[in-house]
Protein backbone atom coordinates (compact mmCIF):
# COMPACT_ATOMS: atom_id res chain seq x y z
CA UNK A 1 0.00 0.00 0.00
CA UNK A 2 2.83 2.35 0.90
CA UNK A 3 4.64 1.67 -2.40
CA UNK A 4 1.44 2.24 -4.41
CA UNK A 5 0.84 5.49 -2.58
CA UNK A 6 4.40 6.70 -3.28
CA UNK A 7 4.13 5.69 -6.94
CA UNK A 8 0.87 7.58 -7.31
CA UNK A 9 2.42 10.56 -5.55
CA UNK A 10 5.38 10.56 -7.94
CA UNK A 11 3.10 10.42 -10.99
CA UNK A 12 1.08 13.34 -9.63
CA UNK A 13 4.30 15.30 -9.16
CA UNK A 14 5.41 14.56 -12.73
CA UNK A 15 2.04 15.66 -14.14
CA UNK A 16 2.13 18.83 -12.06
CA UNK A 17 5.72 19.55 -13.15
CA UNK A 18 4.81 19.16 -16.82
CA UNK A 19 1.89 21.54 -16.42
CA UNK A 20 4.11 24.11 -14.72
CA UNK A 21 6.79 23.90 -17.45
CA UNK A 22 4.27 24.19 -20.27
CA UNK A 23 2.70 27.16 -18.46
CA UNK A 24 6.09 28.86 -18.24
CA UNK A 25 6.72 28.24 -21.96
CA UNK A 26 3.30 29.71 -22.82
CA UNK A 27 3.98 32.83 -20.75
CA UNK A 28 7.41 33.23 -22.38
CA UNK A 29 5.99 32.96 -25.92
CA UNK A 30 3.25 35.46 -25.10
CA UNK A 31 5.86 37.89 -23.76
CA UNK A 32 7.98 37.50 -26.89
CA UNK A 33 5.00 38.28 -29.12
CA UNK A 34 4.25 41.34 -27.03
CA UNK A 35 7.83 42.58 -27.43
CA UNK A 36 7.67 41.95 -31.18
CA UNK A 37 4.48 43.99 -31.56
CA UNK A 38 5.94 46.89 -29.59
CA UNK A 39 9.14 46.80 -31.65
CA UNK A 40 7.22 46.85 -34.89
CA UNK A 41 5.33 49.94 -33.74
CA UNK A 42 8.62 51.68 -32.99
CA UNK A 43 10.26 50.73 -36.29
CA UNK A 44 11.87 53.71 -37.98
CA UNK A 45 12.87 53.89 -41.62
CA UNK A 46 15.25 56.23 -43.32
CA UNK A 47 13.70 59.26 -44.98
CA UNK A 48 13.62 59.22 -48.77
CA UNK A 49 14.28 62.94 -49.04
CA UNK A 50 17.87 64.13 -49.21
CA UNK A 51 19.55 67.54 -49.50
CA UNK A 52 20.07 68.79 -53.06
CA UNK A 53 23.84 68.74 -52.52
CA UNK A 54 23.66 64.95 -52.13
CA UNK A 55 21.69 64.32 -55.33
CA UNK A 56 23.41 61.64 -57.38
CA UNK A 57 25.48 60.58 -54.39
CA UNK A 58 24.99 57.85 -51.85
CA UNK A 59 25.36 54.09 -51.95
CA UNK A 60 23.76 51.43 -54.11
CA UNK A 61 24.11 48.10 -52.35
CA UNK A 62 25.67 45.23 -54.28
CA UNK A 63 25.32 42.51 -51.67
CA UNK A 64 27.02 39.30 -52.74
CA UNK A 65 28.98 40.97 -55.54
CA UNK A 66 32.56 39.84 -56.08
CA UNK A 67 35.19 42.56 -55.89
CA UNK A 68 37.83 42.45 -58.58
CA UNK A 69 40.56 41.99 -55.97
CA UNK A 70 43.00 40.32 -58.38
CA UNK A 71 42.99 43.31 -60.77
CA UNK A 72 42.64 46.33 -58.48
CA UNK A 73 46.05 47.69 -57.53
CA UNK A 74 46.98 50.43 -55.05
CA UNK A 75 50.03 51.76 -53.19
CA UNK A 76 50.62 50.81 -49.59
CA UNK A 77 52.02 53.11 -46.90
CA UNK A 78 55.57 52.44 -48.17
CA UNK A 79 54.66 53.32 -51.78
CA UNK A 80 54.79 49.69 -52.86
CA UNK A 81 52.26 48.66 -55.50
CA UNK A 82 49.98 45.94 -54.16
CA UNK A 83 46.92 44.09 -55.40
CA UNK A 84 43.90 43.99 -53.10
CA UNK A 85 44.05 40.20 -53.27
CA UNK A 86 47.18 40.27 -51.07
CA UNK A 87 45.05 41.34 -48.12
CA UNK A 88 42.68 38.39 -48.54
CA UNK A 89 45.30 35.66 -48.36
CA UNK A 90 44.78 35.39 -44.61
CA UNK A 91 41.24 34.07 -45.25
CA UNK A 92 39.72 36.53 -42.81
CA UNK A 93 36.78 38.92 -43.28
CA UNK A 94 37.69 42.51 -44.08
CA UNK A 95 36.31 45.89 -43.04
CA UNK A 96 36.64 48.16 -46.08
CA UNK A 97 36.50 51.94 -45.66
CA UNK A 98 36.57 54.54 -48.45
CA UNK A 99 37.68 57.93 -47.11
CA UNK A 100 40.33 60.52 -47.80
CA UNK A 101 43.06 61.41 -45.38
CA UNK A 102 42.77 65.21 -45.47
CA UNK A 103 39.01 65.15 -45.01
CA UNK A 104 38.10 67.90 -42.54
CA UNK A 105 35.40 65.99 -40.66
CA UNK A 106 33.25 63.11 -41.96
CA UNK A 107 36.03 60.66 -42.80
CA UNK A 108 37.66 61.19 -39.42
CA UNK A 109 34.33 60.58 -37.71
CA UNK A 110 33.90 57.35 -39.66
CA UNK A 111 37.40 56.06 -38.89
CA UNK A 112 36.97 57.08 -35.24
CA UNK A 113 33.72 55.12 -35.19
CA UNK A 114 35.45 52.03 -36.55
CA UNK A 115 38.26 52.42 -34.03
CA UNK A 116 35.90 52.84 -31.08
CA UNK A 117 33.95 49.75 -32.13
CA UNK A 118 36.90 47.40 -32.69
CA UNK A 119 38.37 48.46 -29.34
CA UNK A 120 35.18 47.28 -27.60
CA UNK A 121 34.91 43.82 -29.13
CA UNK A 122 36.83 40.85 -27.76
CA UNK A 123 38.42 40.10 -31.13
CA UNK A 124 41.79 41.35 -32.30
CA UNK A 125 42.63 43.04 -35.57
CA UNK A 126 44.76 40.56 -37.50
CA UNK A 127 43.57 37.50 -35.65
CA UNK A 128 39.89 37.48 -36.62
CA UNK A 129 39.65 40.27 -39.23
CA UNK A 130 41.53 42.85 -41.31
CA UNK A 131 40.85 46.48 -42.22
CA UNK A 132 41.53 48.11 -45.59
CA UNK A 133 41.25 51.90 -45.77
CA UNK A 134 41.45 53.39 -49.26
CA UNK A 135 41.75 57.09 -50.05
CA UNK A 136 39.30 58.31 -52.70
CA UNK A 137 41.58 61.29 -53.41
CA UNK A 138 44.05 60.32 -56.16
CA UNK A 139 46.32 63.23 -55.19
CA UNK A 140 47.00 61.90 -51.69
CA UNK A 141 50.25 60.02 -51.23
CA UNK A 142 51.65 57.16 -49.13
CA UNK A 143 53.21 59.64 -46.69
CA UNK A 144 49.75 60.90 -45.73
CA UNK A 145 48.55 57.30 -45.50
CA UNK A 146 51.41 56.41 -43.15
CA UNK A 147 50.69 59.40 -40.92
CA UNK A 148 47.01 58.51 -40.69
CA UNK A 149 47.84 54.88 -39.99
CA UNK A 150 50.25 55.80 -37.18
CA UNK A 151 47.56 57.89 -35.49
CA UNK A 152 44.99 55.10 -35.45
CA UNK A 153 47.41 52.32 -34.53
CA UNK A 154 48.59 54.37 -31.56
CA UNK A 155 45.01 54.67 -30.35
CA UNK A 156 44.20 51.01 -31.01
CA UNK A 157 47.34 49.91 -29.13
CA UNK A 158 47.20 46.13 -29.71
CA UNK A 159 49.83 43.72 -30.92
CA UNK A 160 50.23 42.95 -34.65
CA UNK A 161 47.73 45.62 -35.69
CA UNK A 162 50.32 47.35 -37.87
CA UNK A 163 50.36 44.44 -40.32
CA UNK A 164 46.59 44.19 -40.54
CA UNK A 165 45.17 47.71 -40.89
CA UNK A 166 46.17 48.85 -44.36
CA UNK A 167 46.03 52.49 -45.47
CA UNK A 168 46.19 52.73 -49.26
CA UNK A 169 46.37 55.36 -51.98
CA UNK A 170 46.00 54.91 -55.72
CA UNK A 171 45.23 56.16 -59.19
CA UNK A 172 41.86 57.67 -59.93
CA UNK A 173 40.84 54.83 -62.26
CA UNK A 174 41.49 52.17 -59.62
CA UNK A 175 39.74 54.17 -56.90
CA UNK A 176 36.66 54.73 -59.04
CA UNK A 177 36.55 51.08 -60.07
CA UNK A 178 36.57 49.94 -56.45
CA UNK A 179 33.99 52.59 -55.49
CA UNK A 180 31.76 51.47 -58.37
CA UNK A 181 31.99 47.83 -57.34
CA UNK A 182 30.76 48.57 -53.81
CA UNK A 183 28.18 51.10 -55.08
CA UNK A 184 29.82 54.15 -53.47
CA UNK A 185 28.97 57.39 -55.33
CA UNK A 186 30.95 60.54 -54.55
CA UNK A 187 32.17 63.69 -56.26
CA UNK A 188 34.66 66.48 -55.78
CA UNK A 189 33.40 69.98 -55.05
CA UNK A 190 35.97 72.46 -56.48
CA UNK A 191 34.40 75.40 -54.65
CA UNK A 192 34.73 73.79 -51.24
CA UNK A 193 37.81 71.79 -52.28
CA UNK A 194 36.30 68.74 -50.64
CA UNK A 195 34.88 65.42 -51.66
CA UNK A 196 31.15 65.07 -51.06
CA UNK A 197 30.12 61.59 -50.01
CA UNK A 198 28.09 59.59 -47.54
CA UNK A 199 29.41 57.49 -44.65
CA UNK A 200 29.43 53.70 -44.53
CA UNK A 201 31.72 50.75 -44.09
CA UNK A 202 31.68 47.57 -46.11
CA UNK A 203 32.08 44.07 -44.71
CA UNK A 204 33.85 41.81 -47.19
CA UNK A 205 34.09 38.01 -47.05
CA UNK A 206 37.48 36.23 -47.11
CA UNK A 207 36.79 35.52 -50.80
CA UNK A 208 36.31 39.20 -51.61
CA UNK A 209 32.50 39.32 -51.81
CA UNK A 210 30.38 42.11 -50.31
CA UNK A 211 28.61 40.69 -47.27
CA UNK A 212 27.15 43.69 -45.42
CA UNK A 213 26.85 47.50 -45.46
CA UNK A 214 26.91 49.38 -42.14
CA UNK A 215 25.93 53.03 -42.40
CA UNK A 216 26.85 56.06 -40.36
CA UNK A 217 29.90 57.10 -38.39
CA UNK A 218 29.36 55.02 -35.26
CA UNK A 219 28.94 51.28 -35.15
CA UNK A 220 27.61 49.18 -32.32
CA UNK A 221 30.29 46.66 -31.33
CA UNK A 222 27.76 43.82 -31.44
CA UNK A 223 26.67 44.79 -34.97
CA UNK A 224 30.25 44.93 -36.18
CA UNK A 225 31.15 41.62 -34.60
CA UNK A 226 28.06 39.85 -35.92
CA UNK A 227 28.63 41.23 -39.43
CA UNK A 228 32.21 39.95 -39.39
CA UNK A 229 31.07 36.61 -38.01
CA UNK A 230 28.42 36.39 -40.72
CA UNK A 231 30.97 37.25 -43.43
CA UNK A 232 33.51 34.73 -42.16
CA UNK A 233 31.16 31.76 -42.71
CA UNK A 234 33.04 29.67 -40.20
CA UNK A 235 36.56 30.58 -41.35
CA UNK A 236 37.47 32.18 -38.01
CA UNK A 237 37.50 30.49 -34.64
CA UNK A 238 34.64 31.71 -32.45
CA UNK A 239 33.04 30.76 -29.16
CA UNK A 240 29.81 28.81 -28.83
CA UNK A 241 28.17 31.98 -27.52
CA UNK A 242 29.11 33.83 -30.73
CA UNK A 243 27.51 31.09 -32.82
CA UNK A 244 24.34 31.25 -30.70
CA UNK A 245 24.20 35.04 -31.13
CA UNK A 246 24.50 34.70 -34.90
CA UNK A 247 21.74 32.08 -34.84
CA UNK A 248 19.44 34.38 -32.86
CA UNK A 249 20.08 37.67 -34.69
CA UNK A 250 19.50 38.84 -38.25
CA UNK A 251 20.34 42.08 -40.01
CA UNK A 252 17.47 44.55 -40.33
CA UNK A 253 18.32 47.04 -43.13
CA UNK A 254 15.63 49.45 -41.92
CA UNK A 255 17.36 49.76 -38.57
CA UNK A 256 20.89 49.28 -39.95
CA UNK A 257 21.35 46.86 -37.09
CA UNK A 258 21.12 43.23 -36.09
CA UNK A 259 17.84 42.43 -34.38
CA UNK A 260 16.55 39.43 -32.50
CA UNK A 261 15.01 36.58 -34.48
CA UNK A 262 12.10 35.89 -32.15
CA UNK A 263 11.32 32.42 -33.48
CA UNK A 264 14.95 31.37 -33.16
CA UNK A 265 14.92 32.38 -29.50
CA UNK A 266 11.66 30.50 -28.96
CA UNK A 267 13.17 27.42 -30.60
CA UNK A 268 16.20 27.54 -28.31
CA UNK A 269 14.10 28.06 -25.19
CA UNK A 270 11.67 25.27 -26.07
CA UNK A 271 14.56 22.88 -26.81
CA UNK A 272 16.10 23.76 -23.47
CA UNK A 273 12.79 23.28 -21.65
CA UNK A 274 12.22 19.90 -23.36
CA UNK A 275 15.68 18.74 -22.33
CA UNK A 276 15.07 19.83 -18.74
CA UNK A 277 11.66 18.14 -18.70
CA UNK A 278 13.11 14.95 -20.18
CA UNK A 279 15.86 14.92 -17.56
CA UNK A 280 13.41 15.45 -14.69
CA UNK A 281 11.01 12.80 -15.98
CA UNK A 282 13.85 10.30 -16.42
CA UNK A 283 14.99 10.95 -12.88
CA UNK A 284 11.46 10.55 -11.47
CA UNK A 285 10.84 7.43 -13.58
CA UNK A 286 13.96 5.80 -12.17
CA UNK A 287 12.85 6.70 -8.64
CA UNK A 288 9.41 5.28 -9.40
CA UNK A 289 10.95 1.97 -10.51
CA UNK A 290 13.03 1.87 -7.33
CA UNK A 291 9.92 2.38 -5.19
CA UNK A 292 8.04 -0.42 -6.99
CA UNK A 293 10.80 -2.98 -6.39
CA UNK A 294 9.74 -5.59 -3.75
CA UNK A 295 11.49 -5.47 -0.45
Amino acid sequence: MTNEFLSTSVRIQVTHLKNVIFYIISIFIASIFSITINESKNLQTYANERPQALEGLGITEHLGAQLNIHQLIFQDEFNHPIFLSEFFKTKKPVILTLVYYECPMLCNLLLNGVLDSIKQIDWNLGKQFEIITVSINPHENPKLAQEKKSTYLKNYNRLDAEKNWHFLTGEDSQIRELASEVGFKYRYDPNEKQFIHTAAIYIITPEGKISRYLYGTSFKPQNLKLSLLEASRGTIATSTLDQILLFCFHFDPNKNSYTLKIWRVIQLVICFQVLVLAGVMTYLWKNDKTIKQPL
